[in-house]
């Protein structure tokens, strides 16, 4: 099996709208953005000015019809902003999976939780106010692999965010479409005594079990593939889903999603583009929840739900 690696050269201005561009091609919305220079250095020259965004593709995805697509997308988006053509390059297996690990350090969100990528060392510091690792952290070690949750993307850290706020000690957390794990675990470190996480996809079940492991899996931590349909348990405290808009209305309006929600208990709605937003509230309304807490990132809103009282 090979991956199609699709890259396009743009500068700081355009990769952003770029990136969003590609997202819906990409596998699991994976996208990478590449810059040469120190980007721990203040001075505006640190960085090239080049930027090449990157999208994925399974072998099984790469149709004449997908790339004709992507290379209409890219056009519009020439028309008004100059963009040299895409590149498209097969990578096997293994080289894909480790592509894109050169640009993926260890990283804070939130207060106290810390994203360190499994083969790299822990940039320790002394000093409260360093951008290093500190005793007081919550560590997650990660190793995405081809699942979606590296948590640079602003969705997963508005839910490690919201999460970092929610959770208490000896709570019951659910993670709806669980990609590598991160929430579940971040859930755990915070202290989360009993944890499901599902996803329809395989792989995903694989790296995130992999990343339990890593992470030392002392709380009990269930990862298993299926959907929200084969959950039977009912009553979390905390139901995470960062998913899309379409997928979390069907989940509020066809398969009651708010009920697996403990009185009391919250869910927290992630993956939504500000567009969106109006018809995510409405569902949520129609569900009986109510918007507690939102959440920007440019484009991208996250929502923290109870019940209605």
């Amino acid at each position: 099996m090979y991956w199609l690696e699709v890259s396009i050269v743009t500068d700081g201005e355009g990769a952003e709208a770029i990136a969003e561009a590609l997202r819906p091609f990409a596998y699991n919305d994976g996208v990478v953005l590449e810059q040469l220079g120190d980007m721990n250095d203040l001075d505006p020259e640190a960085l090239d000015p080049a930027v090449t965004v990157k999208i994925y593709l399974p072998e099984d995805e790469d149709t004449p019809e997908a790339r004709r697509r992507i290379e209409e997308v890219l056009y519009h988006y020439g028309r008004l902003y100059p963009l040299p053509p895409p590149t498209f390059r097969k990578l096997q297996e293994e080289d894909w999976a480790n592509a894109w690990k050169a640009h993926y350090h260890p990283f804070r969100v939130g207060q106290r939780l810390w994203i360190q990528p499994s083969w790299e060392e822990s940039p320790v510091s002394a000093d409260p106010e360093a951008d290093g690792l500190h005793a007081t952290d919550l560590v997650i070690t990660l190793d995405p692999g081809m699942a979606f949750g590296t948590g640079l993307h602003p969705t997963t850290q508005m839910c490690l965010q919201a999460l970092e706020d929610i959770i208490q000690p000896g709570m019951r957390v659910l993670d709806v479409g669980t990609g590598s794990g991160i929430l579940a675990i971040a859930a755990a470190k915070l202290g989360a005594v009993e944890l499901l996480g599902v996803d329809t996809d395989h792989l995903a079940v694989q790296a995130a079990l992999e990343n339990v492991e890593k992470n030392g899996g002392t709380v009990v931590t269930t990862i298993r593939q299926g959907t929200l349909a084969d959950v039977v348990e009912r009553d979390w405290d905390v139901v995470v889903v960062n998913i899309l808009a379409p997928v979390i209305i069907t989940l509020l309006s066809e398969y009651d999603l708010m009920h697996y929600v403990a009185p009391g208990g919250r869910l927290i709605l992630s993956g939504i583009i500000d567009q969106q937003a109006e018809a995510v509230e409405t569902a949520v309304r129609a569900a009986n929840g109510r918007v507690q807490q939102q959440l920007q990132v440019r484009d991208w809103v996250s929502y923290v739900i109870g019940h209605q009282e």
